[in-house]
């Protein structure tokens, strides 16, 4: 009820804006975010949908579909014909992803290693030569 009489009229607090809305679980925001591309090219084509929650309900000329995701949308799309790019739902994942690899696995360059393994060998190479020569 609030929201509803908060929306009808336009609240300005110190010459700016102040916008309600619904206050949802941090995993239902990142759900909607994800429908983010897809609905931007929906609305430059013209095409009705909705959003309920986590959901895209999408009325296409041959009726209407209800997508669980928006990675399922994107699929769909692209099957049609659209030109979607990546899904806000997937690049978070696979940030997140790649992220725990790097932390979790001590990665290094072959390269890097090839010229600090040589480098040690010469060392030990050098500190040999040393040894023998002091010892004759």
């Amino acid at each position: 009820m609030v929201l509803k009489k908060a929306w009808q009229k336009k609240i300005v607090v110190e010459g700016r804006p102040l916008i309600f809305d619904h206050d949802y679980a941090t995993e239902v925001v990142q759900k909607r975010k994800a429908y983010s591309g897809i609905k931007k090219l929906l609305k430059e084509r013209g095409i009705r949908f909705q959003t309920p929650l986590t959901k895209m309900r999408i009325h296409w000329d041959d009726g209407l579909k209800l997508y669980g995701s928006a990675q399922e949308a994107a699929c769909d799309m692209r099957k049609r014909g659209f030109s979607v790019g990546p899904t806000g739902s997937t690049a978070p994942d696979l940030e997140a992803t790649l992220e725990r690899l790097h932390q979790g696995l001590p990665w290094q360059r072959v390269g890097e290693r090839r010229d600090r393994t040589a480098r040690r060998a010469k060392e030990k190479l050098q500190e040999l030569e040393r040894f023998t020569q002091d010892s004759e």
